[in-house]
C-alpha cells in the first residue's frame, strides 16, 4: 500500500521527534560514560603499559586538563554508542519517500556502516595502537638521554583520532557497494581501475593518518583487502532489478 503524502508541518514535527530521540540517547550515554570515565581511561591506556609499568605516569600540565579530558572521552564514547541510533532515525525518516530499490540498498547500508566502523575502531585499538606506541617508544635512549613523558590530553586526542580514522577507512565497502548498486559507477570500471583505486587508498591513508609510515600502512593494507572483498561480494551477489515504486 503506497504511503500517504504528508504536509511539511508533519515532516517537520517528525524530524524534530527523531532528533529528540537521538539527543536524549546521547545525553544518557554521555552521563553513563562520564561516570565510568576512569575505567575508559584505564582501558585506552593499555598500549602504554610497557612504560607505565616502569613507574612512569600520565601527566597533565594545566588545572582543567584532566577534567576536560574526561569530558572529551565521554563525548567520544557517547558518539560511538549513539551512532547506530542516529542512522536508524535517519533511515526511518527517509524511508517513506524512497523507491523500493532505494529502500533495500539503504537498509543494508544503515546496518553495515556502524558494523564496519566498530570493526575499524576495534582494529585500531587492539592491533594498531600497541604496535604504534611500541614503535614510538623505541626512540628512547637514542644517542641522547631521551624519555617519553605521556601527556593525558595529547594521548587521548591521538588515539581518538586514530580510532576515528580507522573506523572511517573501514567504510570503503559500503561506499563502493552503494555506488555500484545505484549505478553511479559500474562494476567493470571498479575492477579494471584497481591500480588507480589502490593509489587513491594509499594517498588517502597518508593524509588522514598521523605522520608516520606505520599508521599509513596499517590503514592502507586493510582498505586494500576490503576493496578486494567488496569486488568479490558485488560479483557474487545478483544485481537488484526492482521497479522504482513506493510499494
Amino acid at each position: 500500500m503506497p504511503d500517504i503524502p504528508q504536509t511539511f508541518k508533519f515532516h517537520f514535527y517528525e524530524l524534530r521527534n527523531r532528533l529528540l530521540i537521538v539527543a536524549i540517547s546521547f545525553v544518557l550515554a554521555f552521563a553513563f560514560f562520564y561516570y565510568f570515565a576512569g575505567f575508559l581511561q584505564r582501558l585506552l591506556t593499555k598500549p602504554l603499559q610497557p612504560i607505565l609499568s616502569q613507574g612512569r605516569e600520565l601527566v597533565y600540565t594545566s588545572l582543567p586538563e584532566a577534567f576536560f579530558s574526561e569530558i572529551n572521552l565521554a563525548f567520544f564514547a557517547a558518539l560511538l554508542l549513539v551512532f547506530p541510533i542516529f542512522l536508524t532515525q535517519v533511515w526511518l525518516f527517509l524511508r517513506p519517500g524512497l523507491f523500493v530499490n532505494e529502500r533495500k540498498i539503504l537498509r543494508y547500508v544503515v546496518i553495515a556502516i556502524p558494523f564496519l566502523f566498530y570493526i575499524g575502531v576495534f582494529f585500531a585499538q587492539t592491533l594498531v595502537l600497541p604496535r604504534a606506541f611500541s614503535f614510538f617508544i623505541s626512540f628512547e635512549h637514542k644517542n641522547i638521554p631521551l624519555y617519553f613523558l605521556p601527556k593525558l590530553s595529547d594521548y587521548l586526542n591521538f588515539i581518538q583520532r586514530l580510532m576515528f580514522v580507522f573506523g572511517l577507512g573501514f567504510e570503503l565497502p559500503v561506499v563502493l557497494f552503494s555506488l555500484v548498486r545505484l549505478n553511479i559507477i559500474s562494476f567493470d570500471d571498479l575492477k579494471s581501475r584497481w591500480r588507480l583505486v589502490i593509489l587513491v587508498i594509499c594517498l588517502v591513508s597518508a593524509v588522514i593518518t598521523p605522520p608516520d609510515a606505520l599508521s599509513m600502512i596499517a590503514l592502507a593494507l586493510p582498505m586494500i583487502v576490503l576493496y578486494g572483498a567488496t569486488l568479490l561480494m558485488i560479483h557474487w551477489t545478483k544485481p537488484v532489478h526492482l521497479e522504482n515504486t513506493y510499494a
